[in-house]
């Protein structure tokens, strides 16, 4: 229920004992059964474990899981032709603003009253002219993963608010991925990492109002810019000279090398909890790990769910909905079971007081506190529906220059703007 793009289709419906095939029209056809189409495994999961197995429901809930990519294609064939759609959908943080329109998604506007306990951002980025067309059920605020053994190998202390005050700029994380070096560790497994931060951080998003393309300072100016920060990383050899979500990445995360990874609060989990053991089991970073907000405030991912326009199961639907958003047994209890940052201010309020609650992985850290500073820094203004594409380019590019691929900046940021042109008609680059 988080940002992750890769799951097998397959794979996740044996698990959930759902199947993937050919539909009718949203609502046609299929007797008593309303359709979730969702990206990754969990999410359908928590749907058995605390909707279906919690509620006497007079219906069946037919869950598929697919890709994200494929989850995408299959929706946008179904609003094309107008067949073969689900009820409800669980759309991923960085593409879902492209279907926020009233011609595609049911209206929520009843539910309004329901959003004060939930994260600005989240509605904020649901909502369009006046009206709100979908709920977040998870808030993925970004934080600094480091290795606590590491960490007092090098600063003698592993204890979160003594390293967040040597990794609270950029500057103090180039002079602490300094010191890390002189030890003989990487501060980051791959520097690249870093764009998801600068991306989050952001004031300004890709495209303006008038469908101007943005590109915001942080990003492309001097000293502490995202281009600046990756070319030290690279050119000093800070990092592990690995790529993000690689086989080396996540070799890194069993390792003894690697200090920290940046990651949203899905990634904890997903990312280093599950790759935290060697594939000889000969090594494993298990409970070495805290975490602290690091240099700058990001986010990645999110799940909000919606309801398809037209539907016939459109009250079941919005109840669907209403729930994961809402119920605080659900959000609670997922939250302490797998460590996600629920979007529920009061449920989290909770946990990060909650004296009993410890995260093992993360050396019986309570990180709630830190979590709920971050995502209150969230800013939603800057999320476009181009934020996925127009991530990827720039990545692309910084990269470039980074590597002294293409070492003049300024020419790395026109032949950015010209793969825009190229992939945007729409949207007008100066």
């Amino acid at each position: 229920m988080r940002g992750k793009k890769v799951l097998a289709a397959a794979l996740s419906a044996a698990i959930l004992g759902a199947s993937v095939g050919a539909m009718a029209a949203c609502g046609d056809g299929r007797g008593n059964e309303m359709v979730y189409w969702c990206f990754d495994a969990d999410m359908g999961q928590q749907v058995q474990d605390y909707y279906v197995a919690e509620k006497n429901l007079d219906y069946k809930i037919k869950i598929e899981v697919m890709t994200l990519d494929n989850m995408l294609s299959k929706l946008d064939s179904g609003l094309r032709t107008g067949k073969n759609l689900p009820d409800v959908v669980a759309l991923e943080g960085t593409t879902f603003k492209r279907y926020i329109d009233g011609k595609i998604l049911e209206e929520l506007d009843d539910m309004k009253t329901l959003t004060s306990d939930m994260y600005d951002y989240t509605v904020e980025a649901a909502s369009k002219n006046g009206h709100l067309y979908a709920l977040a059920t998870n808030v993925t605020p970004g934080v600094f993963a480091y290795r606590r053994s590491i960490a007092k190998a090098t600063f003698g202390t592993d204890d979160p608010a003594e390293i967040q005050s040597k990794f609270n700029s950029w500057e103090n994380f180039l002079a602490s991925a300094r010191a890390l070096k002189e030890k003989n560790y990487k501060v980051l497994s791959s520097y690249m990492d870093i764009a998801k931060v600068y991306f989050g951080g952001r004031t300004t998003g890709w495209v303006d109002g008038q469908n101007n393309l943005m590109i915001d300072e942080s990003l492309t100016g001097d000293v502490n810019s995202l281009m600046e920060t990756a070319k030290l990383l690279k050119s000093e050899d800070l990092s592990n000279e690995t790529a993000e979500n690689t086989a080396a990445w996540y070799t890194d995360i069993s390792g003894k090398e690697v200090f920290g990874y940046f990651q949203a609060t899905w990634g904890i989990r997903s990312n280093l909890e599950r790759n935290c053991t060697s594939a000889t089991s000969q090594e494993s970073s298990y409970g070495d790990w805290a975490v602290c907000e690091g240099p700058s405030n990001f986010f990645e991912g999110g799940t909000f769910h919606a309801v398809i326009k037209g539907t016939k199961w459109k009250d079941e639907a919005k109840e669907f909905v209403k729930f994961f958003s809402t119920d605080a047994n659900y959000l609670t209890n997922w939250a302490k079971k797998n460590g996600d940052f629920m979007n529920s201010k009061s449920c989290m309020q909770a946990i990060a007081a909650d004296t009993e609650y410890k995260n093992e992985f993360l050396g019986g850290q309570n990180p709630y506190s830190i979590y709920i500073s971050a995502a209150s820094h969230i800013n939603g203004e800057i999320i476009t529906q181009y934020d996925s594409a127009i991530n990827g380019q720039f990545k692309a590019w910084a990269t470039n220059y980074a590597e002294e691929i293409k070492p003049n900046k300024i020419d790395c940021i026109n032949e950015f703007k010209n793969s825009i042109r190229g992939i945007y008609t729409s949207i007008t680059v100066n």
